[in-house]
């Protein structure tokens, strides 16, 4: 019988494999893939332009009402190669096919998927501005995704599809919780089996659990009342006061409301009575008792990109979730284990065709359009010590884009 060689296209498949059956939050988001790196590969620092869908008023009357199209982008930057190296001699790859998949093909593909299934929630969640639960506090009532579902209905999300990607510990106390509930037998049977909420609960398709999801830590500051600076304010960053006079900070992925700043639903423009949720874009700390917040969503109040029901108020008080009040409150330094609810369409993980390199080394892409997949291995014999060092290769890129399809718990 002829011996099968671990060749590096039979290599780059079992990765690719590996990897697809590795994955649960990439694996759960939309899934691009440029076609013009198949030809001509790609490096980092290469960007994909993901495009947005419309955002129309209905007009009344019978006369037409021309509105502008908006033509909205979100660039998807290859910013990061992965890598696993690992060799083995030409006896081995003769006679001990099976060791060679064990020892290093699935090993290198477990450690491809989970750096980027790290990259690509540590790259996104801290875009999300709506959020539900406290923090620090592990959500043990079913109440609380059932909030987060509110949240994705107010943001005209699609009821069908959605997904939940947990901390372990949320799913476990999760799956706990609904034993106690009025469910039929096979489906409390099924999280007893499974250790893990399944099928579609509380109006959520899927539920998973990731041991790769990020931990948020907020930002602190001692008594204070925090206050809008300003009336009339518009756009990307918001002007405050108010702040402890000592050091008081925000961190990127901080949210906070705002009195009198109420959501609207992006469809029907429609004031929802809940308060806007904002998030801080960028670390900030001060020690005056005044800080510009950089924060999204942008403060829109009208048009077809509407995003509030109005402009904030001169001395509007700004509530930071986590800290003790509104009024004369404190924000300690948390850490939170995040967990995200949220449609597939909010998110965009890219993997693109690494350049073949020259220079007497054999390489190979497996790709994949149905995952959005694709992974280079280079090899190149050594005479002097009969080995074959290999290196397999990703390049990925992950961006939000567009966070009202997903909360935070």
């Amino acid at each position: 019988m002829a011996n099968t060689i671990a060749t590096s296209r039979w290599v780059t498949k079992e990765v690719a494999r590996g990897f697809v059956n590795s994955v649960v939050f990439i694996a759960n988001v939309n899934r691009s893939y440029d076609d013009q790196y198949e030809q001509s590969g790609a490096k980092v620092g290469n960007t994909v332009n993901a495009r947005l869908p419309q955002t129309f008023i209905a007009a009344d009357g019978q006369a037409m009402q021309l509105q502008a199209i908006y033509d909205q982008t979100v660039p998807i930057t290859l910013t990061n190669q992965k890598h696993v190296a690992f060799g083995w001699s030409s006896a081995e790859e003769t006679t001990e096919l099976d060791n060679i998949r064990e020892r290093y093909v699935q090993p290198g593909a477990d450690a491809l998927a989970n750096a980027a299934d790290v990259l690509a929630f540590q790259n996104v969640y801290r875009d999300i501005y709506q959020s539900v639960g406290t923090p620090g506090t592990t959500p043990s009532a079913t109440l609380t995704y059932l909030q987060a579902g509110v949240k994705l209905s107010d943001s005209a999300t699609p009821l069908k599809g959605r997904v939940a990607v947990l901390d372990t510990m949320a799913m476990a106390t999760i799956a706990n919780t609904s034993s106690t509930l009025f469910n039929p037998s096979a489906v409390i049977s099924e999280n007893y089996r499974e250790g893990m909420f399944g099928r579609r609960q509380l109006g959520i398709d899927e539920w998973y659990q990731d041991q790769n999801r990020p931990a948020h830590t907020t930002g602190t500051f001692t008594s204070s009342t925090p206050l809008v600076n300003g009336a009339s304010q518009t756009g990307s960053s918001l002007i405050t006061d108010g702040w402890a006079s000592g050091a008081s900070s925000l961190k990127k992925g901080d949210v906070f409301t705002v009195g009198g700043v109420y959501q609207v639903n992006p469809s029907s423009k429609a004031n929802t009575g809940r308060l806007q949720q904002f998030v801080v874009t960028s670390d900030i700390s001060d020690s005056s008792g005044a800080m510009t917040i950089a924060i999204s969503p942008s403060i829109i109040t009208s048009g077809q990109l509407q995003t509030v029901s109005a402009s904030p108020a001169d001395n509007a008080v700004i509530t930071v979730l986590g800290a003790t009040a509104a009024a004369s409150g404190t924000l300690a330094t948390t850490v939170s284990p995040q967990s995200l609810v949220y449609h597939p369409d909010a998110f965009a993980f890219v993997m693109a065709d690494l350049v073949k390199p020259g220079a007497g080394a054999k390489a190979s892409v497996a790709r994949s359009k149905q995952y959005g997949f694709s992974v280079r291995m280079v090899e190149q014999y050594q005479i002097g010590s009969d080995q074959n060092p290999s290196r397999l290769d990703i390049l990925i890129g992950a961006a939000t884009l567009q966070a009202r399809l997903a909360a935070r718990v």
